[in-house]
C-alpha cells in the first residue's frame, strides 16, 4: 500500500485554488477506463492531479457518492468526526493510517456547490482549521487538501465524472517519492466513489437481476 493515500480526503473551497506555473494539462496514462492528467503547481513541489470518466450510472446516485453524507469510514481511515453539516456544507475532522510513515490527520470543509436538481453536480474541497482541533503530537497535520469534483450530463445515458486533487501530505518524504502515491490515491478514490454510487444503484433497485 503506498504512503501518501491520504488525498482522498475528500471535502471544500473557501480558498482560492493553488496557482500554476501552467494551465496546460500532460497526460499520465490511462487506468481502467480512467484518464489521468497532472499539472504542476506554482511554487511547490507537488502536482495537482485531473481524473475523469464517463459513467452510466445516474447522476443522482454519483452526485450522492462524491457529497458523502453518512458515508462510513472505511479503508485508511482510523477516524472520523462530523463537526457540523448543513444541507449543502460539511466540516469534518479525520484520521488516516499511513504506512511506513507517520499518520495524518486533518480538518476538511466540504461544500455541495450544486446539487443534481439542476441538472449537473459540483462539489468542492479544502482543509481548513478549528479550535476544538488543535495539532495531535500523535499524527502529522495535513497542510493542504483541495480541490473539486464535477458531474455533467454529456449525451444520453453518460454522466462526465472530473475529480481535481492537489495535497502536500506533510512530514519530511521527499515530493519525488510522494507523487506515484498521490496520483495512485487519486485514481482509487474515483473507483471508490463509481463503486459507492453503483452500490446506491443496487439498493434503488431491488428487483434487478442477477446474472
Amino acid at each position: 500500500m503506498k504512503p501518501y493515500r491520504l488525498i482522498t480526503f475528500a471535502a471544500v473551497l473557501a480558498a482560492p485554488l493553488p496557482l500554476f506555473a501552467g494551465s496546460g494539462w500532460k497526460q499520465d496514462r490511462s487506468v481502467d477506463g480512467l484518464s489521468v492528467e497532472w499539472r504542476e503547481v506554482q511554487d511547490s513541489p507537488f502536482h495537482e492531479y485531473r481524473i475523469t470518466t464517463q459513467s452510466k450510472l445516474p447522476l443522482e446516485k454519483l452526485c450522492h457518492a462524491v457529497w458523502g453524507k453518512d458515508a462510513k469510514v472505511a479503508g485508511d481511515f482510523k477516524k472520523r468526526v462530523v463537526i457540523k453539516e448543513t444541507d449543502n456544507e460539511r466540516w469534518t475532522y479525520e484520521q488516516v493510517g499511513v504506512p511506513l510513515v507517520k499518520d495524518r490527520d486533518c480538518l476538511m470543509h466540504v461544500t455541495l456547490v450544486k446539487p443534481a436538481d439542476t441538472g449537473s453536480c459540483e462539489v468542492k474541497f479544502e482543509t481548513t482549521t478549528h479550535p476544538d482541533y488543535p495539532p495531535d503530537p500523535n499524527f502529522v497535520r495535513v497542510p493542504a487538501v483541495r480541490g473539486y469534483w464535477t458531474l455533467n450530463p454529456v449525451r444520453e445515458g453518460y454522466v462526465s465524472v472530473t475529480y481535481v486533487v492537489y495535497s502536500e501530505p506533510g512530514g519530511a518524504v521527499p515530493a519525488l517519492f510522494a507523487r506515484g502515491g498521490q496520483r495512485d490515491a487519486a485514481v482509487g478514490f474515483m473507483k471508490t466513489i463509481l463503486a459507492r454510487a453503483d452500490a446506491r444503484s443496487d439498493e434503488a433497485s431491488p428487483q434487478r437481476e442477477t446474472q
